[in-house]
C-alpha cells in the first residue's frame, strides 16, 4: 500500500528535491520575511481544503526513476510543460496559476500509453492568506465553479482509483431539502428547554419554576404553584414552550451563518460553503440568534396563557444594556453611599433588584422601601450616537438618543381581541400579580385626553400614554394595534398638537433620577410627537395574530421597529398564509378516521413535495418580512450591510450562479426555521392533554318546494342566458369580459340555498317571454338538446305564475312561515296566501303579531286588536312592493346600460346586494316619501342599514315581570297556535338543532349572507332564544364586547359569525355545537371556524355540522372542492374561477317535484317539534335592545303618526279592504297605532311595525313618522 498523503513536485522540482538556485540573492527584510513566511504556510496541505479529483484522459511522461509504483507527485505551475497544461485543462491552469488550487497526480506504473490519470485538487480556503492571494476575482470565482463540472468528490478516487465506477460530481448549489414549507413546519422539533445553558441564575431559576409549575406538586394543595403570579395550572407542553422562550430569550446560542453549509471533504475533514457566492472557508462563521421568534402553537392550545406564563416568570428582568454603548461607571463627587453603589451595578448589569426585594418583602414582610429608593435614583441609562453619513459645514448632528431599561412588556393585539386579552389576564394570573396599562382609543383633536380610573384589579385604562417615569411601572403596556399605529411619528401628537417653526417654547421637565433624560411628554424639537415609548428600552414586546406585521412599510412594523426591545415575539398559529399545523387541516375531515396520528402522518407525507408555487413562496417570503423587519434577525435585518444578506438569496436552492431558479428550499431554510419558530408537535400535545372529541359531519337536507323552485330558477336564469346568447359575446354570462356579472351570480347562487326573494313575478315572466321568442326565431343558433333544456327549466318555474304563496314572499322579502290555528278573525289579515292550510306568514309579520299578544297575556282577551296589527302589516308589505317597483321603473335606463345588464338575466341576480328583508327594507323606505323615492336615496339608506342585527321588540308600553312571566290560560286556543314548518329546509334544520341544544349547549351559527343572519336572527326572537351577530360591518369594540358577552352571560345561547369575519384568535370554547350554514369550501377559512370552538379549556364534545342541500348546485360544488387538492385550491382565487365549478354550474339539471310537494304543508320544511307562537315560557329572559329607561327633566318629544296614517290611506288605493275595516270599527289612534299610548310612556314611535334595528347592534332606529 502506498501513503495518501505522501507528496512529492513534479515540475520544475530537481531530482534531487532542491529550489532551483536563484540569480540574484534577496536581501532579508521585514517584508521580504513575511513573503517567505507565508510561502512556507502555503506549502502546508492542512491548510487547504481537499476539494476532490480529476479524472484525465492521457499519461504523463514522467521520469520513471522518480516515480515509484503509486506515487502522489506535485504539479507546480511554473515551468509546466504545454502539454501538460492542455491535458490538465484550462480551468485547472488559470487557478494553479492564481494559487487558488494545488494539483498532484497520481499514476499507476504502467506502459500503457492509453492509461487514465488522476490529479487530486487542494483548494486554498477564503479564510486563509487573504493578504498575498487576491479571492475576490470574480473571472477566478466563475472559473472556479466550472472546474467543479469536472471534479470527482468520491472517497474511492480520493484514495487513487483511476475509474470512474464510483464517481460523485461536486454539487456547487446549496444543498436542497426537498421539502415543502408545509413539511418543514410540522416537521419541526417540539421544544425542549435546557435550564443548564441559561448563565443568568435568577432566569435559570424562572425556568425552573415555570417547568415545575406543570408538574404535581405539593403546592397544588394550597391552591399556589411555583411561578408566582399564576393562577392557572400549566399542561407540560406550554410550560415547555414558555421556558423555551425564555432560554431564547436569555441565552441566545451561536449559530452557524446562514449563507454557509457543512460539506464533507474526500479526505473525511469537514469545511463550509457558501453556495450562492461559491466561498469554501475551512473555519465556520457564527451568528448570535435571535432574542425572540415566531411562538406558532396550534390555534387552540393556549398561546395567551405561554406568553402571559413567560412575562410572569421574567418579571422585573431588565434589558442589558448593548455592549458598543455600555456606559463607565459613574464618577461621583464625592466617596458614594454603599447602597447608591451597589444599586448602580445592579441597573448596569440588568439584574432584577427591585423583583427580588419586592419578593423577599412578601415572604419575610421586612419593608426595603430605602434600598428600593435606592434603585430608583441610580437608574441606568446609556446613549446611541446619531448616524451621520456625510458632514460638511451645515450639517447639524442631531443629539444622542437616550434610553432608561425598563422591565415592562409591550403587547399589541387586534381590536377584536383586546377584551378577550384583558378576560385571560383576570382568568390566569393572580390579583394583583401584574400591572396592565390597556391602550385604547385616542382622544379627538383638541380633546382633553381620557383617563380610566384604575378597576380593583390594578389594570388601568387609558387613551393617552403618560410619561416615562410612569410607563415604567406597568408590567404590560396593551395596545391595540390600530392605537399602537398611531404612536408612528407624523407630524401630531395624539392631542393634535402640531409644532410650528416660531415654536420658542422651552421645555423645563425634570430629569429621570440621576439621568439627564427629560421626564416629559412635551412636543420634541424636531416638531413631531415624540412617543414615551421610544424614550425607554423594553424588555419585550409581542405582537398578537403577528403574520399581520409580515409588512416592511405599514406604520406599525415601522413603528415596531424603531422601538429600543431586547426581545420581540410573533404570535399566530398561522405565521403565513396556508401555513397551518395538520391537526388544522385534519380537523376540515368528517369524524370516521380510527388513527389520528396515522392520518396526520400520511397526510404531512402527501404534501412533502416541493414546489414553486404560492403556498411556498409566498409563505417564506411573508416569514422572511417578519425575520428581516419585526423581529430584526440578523443577517437578515440589514441586507445592504457588509454581513447582511438577502432572504429570497438563501433560503432556496438556485441552480445558477446569478438567476434566481427556487429549485427547492435550502438546508439552511431548515436550521433558520428551526431557530425562529417555537412549535409543539400534535403528537406531544397529545400526551399531555387530550381535548374533548370533535365529530364534524356534513348533513344533507332534502329541498322543499321553495328551496327548489329558488334552484330552477338560476338554472332556468343561466340556461337562458347560454341559449338566447348564443354562448358568444359579452351577454354570455361565462364570456372572459363578464367576470364581474357571473361572479355575482354565483355569489347569489350560493347564497340562495338558505333563502331567496330576489325574484319577481315580472322576472319570472320576462324569462319565460324571452326563452318563448328566441325558441321561435327562424334563424336561431340552437341545437335539439338545448331547446330541449330550456323547454325544461321553463315548465318548472310556469307553475310560480299561479303560486300566491310565492308571488307574496317575492314581494314582501320574508321567509314564509307554516302556521297553524292562528286566530280565525285575524288570519287573513295576516296571511301571505288566504285561503290555505297551513297558513302562510312572513316571519316579520309573525313577529308582530306575537309582540301583541304577549304583551298583553294578562288582559282578558290578548288576541284583541290583532286583525289591525295585520292589516296595517299588509299595508306596509303592499307600499313597499309598490316602492321598490317604482324605484326600479325610474332607474330602468341606468340599470340596462349597466355591465352587469345580460341577456335573459334579472337585473336581482348579478347585482352585489342581497334584496332586503321586509323589515329592514321598511325601516329604509319609511324614511322618505313613497313619491320621491330613487335609487339613489334607497342605495344611500341601504348603505345606512346593511349591518345583520338582532331584531328589536317595540314596546307598547314598559312590560312589567308579571306580564313577562305569565301563561295563557290552559284552555286559551293561542295555546294552539304554533309554527309547523319554514319555507327554508336550512332554516328548519337550525331551529330543529338549537332548539335541541340551547338549554344545555352554547351554539355558534356561521353564516354567509347578511340576509341569512337576519332571518335566523328573527327566528331565534321567535323563540325568545337570546343571540348576538358577530357582523363584518361591526366596529371591533362592538365584536369584542359580545364575544365577551357569548363567553360569560349565560343566557346568551347563540352566536351568528360572518364567514367573511375569519374570527382569528377569537377563544369562543363556550360553544360545543358549531353550524355552519353554507359549506365554506375553503379548508383554511373551515378549519378556523371549527378551532373557534375546539380547543384548549374545552370540556365537552364538540359537534361541527355543515349544512348541504341534497342534489343541487351547492351538493355537486361541496363535492368538487372537497376533492381539489391544495394546489387547485391555490390556483383559484375566487372559488368560481374553477374549471371543474363551472362546468357544474353551466351544466346544472333542474330539481324534479312531486305533486305532494304542491300542495299543504308538503310545499314546506316540516319542524320536528311544532312550536308554540304565544306566551312562550321564560320570555322575561330574553334581552331587550334599543330600550331606555333613564329619567330625565327634559319633557319627551310627541310621536307624530301623520306618515303612518298616510300609509295605510294610500295602501287603501290598491287594496280598498283594508281602509273599510278601519273606518268601519271607527278605531282609535292609539288601536291603530299600538306603540302610542302616552307620550311619556313612548321612546319610539313605529306605526305598528317592528323595523326598529338594535342601537346595541350598531344601527340607528328607524321608524315610521318622524
Amino acid at each position: 500500500m502506498f501513503d495518501q498523503n505522501h507528496h512529492e513536485p513534479l515540475f520544475p522540482l530537481s531530482r534531487s528535491g532542491s529550489l532551483p538556485a536563484t540569480a540574484v540573492s534577496t536581501p532579508i527584510t521585514s517584508v521580504s520575511s513575511l513573503v517567505v513566511d507565508t510561502d512556507d504556510k502555503l506549502q502546508d496541505l492542512n491548510r487547504y481544503i481537499a476539494l476532490g479529483c480529476l479524472h484525465l484522459d492521457g499519461s504523463f511522461d514522467i521520469d520513471s526513476e522518480s516515480a515509484s509504483e503509486a506515487d502522489w507527485r506535485e504539479l507546480v505551475h511554473s515551468g509546466l510543460p504545454d502539454e501538460v497544461k492542455l491535458v490538465i485543462g484550462n480551468e485547472a491552469t488559470i487557478l494553479l496559476d492564481a494559487r487558488w488550487i494545488r494539483l498532484f497526480l497520481h499514476r499507476l506504473k504502467s506502459t500503457d500509453a492509453s492509461a487514465r490519470s488522476l490529479v487530486r485538487i487542494y483548494l486554498l480556503p477564503e479564510d486563509w492568506a487573504r493578504r498575498s492571494v487576491d479571492r475576490n476575482d470574480r473571472k477566478l470565482k466563475s472559473t472556479l465553479r466550472q472546474l467543479f463540472q469536472q471534479v470527482d468528490i468520491s472517497p474511492e478516487a480520493w484514495a487513487g482509483d483511476h475509474s470512474d465506477a464510483h464517481a460523485r460530481p461536486f454539487d456547487q448549489w446549496a444543498c436542497a431539502a426537498n421539502s415543502s414549507l408545509y413539511y418543514l413546519f410540522n416537521k419541526l422539533p417540539s421544544p425542549a428547554p435546557n435550564p443548564d445553558k441559561i448563565k443568568s441564575r435568577y432566569t435559570r431559576k424562572a425556568v425552573q419554576d415555570l417547568l415545575e409549575s406543570s408538574a404535581p406538586s405539593s403546592w397544588d394543595e394550597f391552591g399556589e404553584q411555583p411561578l408566582e403570579g399564576l393562577k392557572t395550572k400549566l399542561y407540560p407542553y406550554q410550560a415547555r414552550s414558555a421556558s423555551l422562550m425564555i432560554q431564547r430569550e436569555a441565552a441566545p446560542q451561536l449559530q452557524l451563518d446562514p449563507s454557509l453549509e457543512v460539506r464533507k471533504a474526500p479526505d473525511g475533514k469537514t469545511f463550509f460553503y457558501g453556495a450562492r457566492d461559491g466561498s469554501f472557508l475551512q473555519e465556520p462563521r457564527f451568528y448570535e440568534t435571535n432574542r425572540g421568534g415566531i411562538l406558532a402553537e396550534t390555534m387552540g392550545l393556549g398561546k395567551t396563557i405561554i406568553c402571559l406564563a413567560v412575562i410572569l416568570a421574567t418579571k422585573g428582568n431588565y434589558p442589558l444594556i448593548p455592549a458598543a454603548y455600555e456606559p463607565r461607571p459613574p464618577i461621583r463627587d464625592r466617596v458614594g453611599m454603599l447602597s447608591d453603589m451597589a444599586a448602580s451595578v445592579i441597573g448596569r448589569r440588568g439584574i432584577p433588584g427591585k423583583s427580588i426585594l419586592e419578593q423577599y418583602e412578601v415572604h419575610k414582610g421586612d419593608d426595603l422601601s430605602k434600598i428600593k429608593n435606592a434603585l430608583v435614583r441610580n437608574l441606568a441609562f446609556y446613549e446611541i450616537p446619531p448616524e451621520v453619513l456625510r458632514l460638511n459645514r451645515t450639517t447639524r448632528i442631531p443629539p444622542a438618543r437616550q434610553f432608561v431599561p425598563c422591565s415592562g412588556t409591550i403587547v399589541v393585539v387586534p381590536r377584536n381581541l383586546l377584551h378577550q386579552w384583558q378576560s385571560e389576564i383576570r382568568k390566569h394570573t393572580l390579583k394583583g400579580s401584574l400591572r396592565v396599562l390597556v391602550v385604547d382609543a385616542v382622544t379627538k383633536r383638541g380633546s382633553k385626553a381620557k383617563t380610566a380610573p384604575v378597576d380593583n384589579d390594578q389594570m388601568e385604562f387609558r387613551s393617552d400614554l403618560p410619561i416615562p417615569t410612569k410607563l415604567m411601572q406597568y408590567d404590560v403596556v396593551l395596545f391595540t394595534r390600530n392605537r399602537f399605529e398611531q404612536e408612528f411619528p407624523g407630524g401630531a401628537d395624539v392631542h393634535g398638537r402640531r409644532a410650528t417653526t416660531d415654536d420658542t417654547r422651552v421645555c423645563d421637565c425634570p430629569y429621570i433620577g440621576s439621568t439627564r433624560i427629560l421626564d416629559c411628554n412635551c412636543m420634541s424639537s424636531n416638531q413631531e410627537y415624540d412617543s414615551p415609548l421610544m424614550k425607554l428600552h423594553w424588555l419585550r414586546i409581542v405582537i398578537d395574530e403577528g403574520h399581520s406585521f409580515s409588512s416592511s412599510v405599514s406604520n406599525a412594523v415601522l413603528f415596531a421597529k424603531q422601538i429600543q426591545a431586547e426581545r420581540r415575539w410573533v404570535v399566530s398559529g398561522t405565521p403565513a398564509k396556508n401555513l397551518v399545523g395538520v391537526e388544522i387541516d385534519m380537523s376540515t375531515v368528517d369524524a370516521d378516521e380510527t388513527d389520528p396520528a396515522a392520518s396526520r402522518e400520511l397526510t404531512i407525507q402527501q404534501r412533502k413535495a416541493f414546489r414553486p408555487d404560492d403556498e411556498n413562496t409566498k409563505a417564506a417570503k411573508a416569514l422572511g418580512i417578519l425575520a428581516s423587519n419585526f423581529l430584526m434577525m440578523r443577517p437578515w435585518c440589514d441586507p445592504t450591510s457588509e454581513h447582511g444578506l438577502d432572504w429570497d438569496e438563501h433560503i432556496y436552492r438556485h441552480e445558477h450562479q446569478y438567476r434566481r431558479t427556487y429549485s427547492g428550499f435550502s438546508s439552511c431554510f431548515s436550521r433558520v426555521l428551526e431557530s425562529l419558530v417555537v412549535k409543539t408537535r400534535p403528537e406531544d400535545v397529545e400526551k399531555d392533554v387530550i381535548l374533548p372529541p370533535m365529530k364534524h359531519r356534513v348533513v344533507y337536507l332534502k329541498p322543499c318546494w321553495f328551496d327548489k323552485m329558488t334552484a330552477n330558477l338560476f338554472i332556468q336564469v343561466l340556461r337562458a342566458n347560454a341559449i338566447t346568447s348564443e354562448r358568444s359575446d359579452v351577454d354570455y354570462l361565462f364570456h372572459k369580459n363578464s367576470i364581474k356579472a357571473r361572479h355575482s351570480l354565483i355569489r347569489n347562487l350560493r347564497q340562495s340555498n338558505f333563502t331567496w326573494t330576489g325574484f319577481s313575478l315580472a322576472d319570472v315572466a320576462s324569462s319565460l317571454q324571452t326563452s318563448s321568442e328566441y325558441l321561435a326565431k327562424e334563424d336561431k343558433n340552437c341545437s335539439l338538446e338545448d331547446a330541449k333544456f330550456i323547454l325544461e327549466s321553463s315548465q318548472s318555474i310556469s307553475r310560480l305564475l299561479a303560486s300566491q304563496g310565492w308571488i307574496a314572499l317575492s314581494k314582501a322579502h320574508e321567509v314564509g312561515m307554516a302556521v297553524a290555528e292562528w286566530p280565525s278573525e285575524s288570519e287573513e289579515a295576516f296571511a301571505l296566501a288566504h285561503p290555505e292550510n297551513p297558513t302562510m306568514i312572513g316571519i316579520t309579520q309573525l313577529l308582530e303579531g306575537q309582540l301583541h299578544v304577549d304583551s298583553q297575556v294578562l288582559s282578558d282577551d290578548p288576541s284583541k286588536g290583532l286583525q289591525t296589527i295585520g292589516l296595517a302589516a299588509k299595508a306596509r308589505v303592499i307600499a313597499l312592493a309598490e316602492a321598490e317597483f317604482r324605484t326600479k321603473s325610474n332607474n330602468g335606463t341606468s340599470i340596462h346600460d349597466s355591465p352587469l345588464k345580460k341577456a335573459s338575466v334579472p337585473t336581482s341576480c348579478v347585482e352585489s346586494q342581497q334584496p332586503l328583508t321586509s323589515r329592514r327594507a321598511s325601516a329604509i323606505t319609511t324614511k322618505m316619501s313613497p313619491l320621491k323615492s330613487t335609487r339613489k336615496e334607497l342605495s344611500n339608506a341601504v348603505e345606512d342599514s346593511k349591518t345583520p342585527t338582532s331584531p328589536v321588540r317595540p314596546r307598547k308600553r314598559k312590560l312589567t315581570l308579571a306580564d313577562e312571566i305569565a301563561d295563557l290560560p290552559q284552555d286559551s286556543p293561542l295555546r294552539r297556535t304554533c309554527v309547523l314548518g319554514t319555507t327554508s329546509a336550512k332554516l328548519t334544520y337550525v331551529l330543529d338543532k338549537v332548539v335541541q341544544h340551547q338549554m344545555n349547549e352554547k351554539i355558534i351559527i356561521f353564516y354567509d349572507g347578511d340576509n341569512a343572519a337576519f332571518y335566523i336572527a328573527q327566528a331565534l326572537e321567535m323563540l325568545y332564544i337570546n343571540h348576538r351577530i358577530y357582523a363584518r360591518t361591526l366596529d371591533n369594540t362592538k365584536r369584542s364586547e359580545y364575544v365577551a358577552l357569548f363567553n360569560e352571560d349565560p343566557d346568551v345561547r347563540v352566536l351568528l359569525i360572518d364567514v367573511a369575519c375569519g374570527a382569528l384568535g377569537l377563544n369562543l370554547n363556550a360553544a360545543s355545537v358549531v353550524l355552519i350554514i353554507n359549506p365554506i369550501n375553503r379548508p383554511g377559512l373551515e378549519a378556523q371556524a371549527i378551532k373557534r370552538a375546539h380547543r384548549i379549556g374545552q370540556t365537552k364534545e364538540v359537534l361541527v355540522e355543515t349544512l348541504v342541500l341534497e342534489d343541487t348546485i351547492e351538493h355537486a360544488i361541496f363535492n368538487r372542492a372537497k376533492n381539489m387538492s391544495r394546489a387547485q385550491h391555490l390556483e383559484a382565487k375566487e372559488l368560481e374561477d374553477d374549471a371543474g365549478i363551472v362546468e357544474i354550474i353551466q351544466n346544472a339539471q333542474v330539481l324534479p317535484v312531486q305533486p305532494e310537494e304542491e300542495l299543504g304543508i308538503g310545499m314546506f320544511a316540516v319542524l320536528k317539534t311544532p312550536q308554540q307562537v304565544f306566551g312562550r315560557p321564560n320570555r322575561h329572559k330574553y334581552h331587550r335592545y334599543g330600550f331606555t329607561d333613564a329619567k330625565t327633566d327634559k319633557p319627551k318629544k310627541k310621536a307624530k303618526v301623520s306618515k303612518g296614517l298616510e300609509l295605510v290611506k294610500k295602501t287603501s288605493d290598491r287594496d280598498p279592504s283594508v281602509m273599510s275595516t278601519l273606518e268601519d270599527k271607527s278605531l282609535p289612534l292609539t288601536t291603530l297605532v299600538p306603540e302610542v299610548q302616552s307620550p311619556d310612556d313612548v321612546q319610539v314611535t313605529l306605526h305598528g311595525s317592528r323595523a326598529e334595528f338594535a342601537g346595541a347592534h350598531g344601527l340607528v332606529s328607524s321608524i315610521f313618522g318622524d
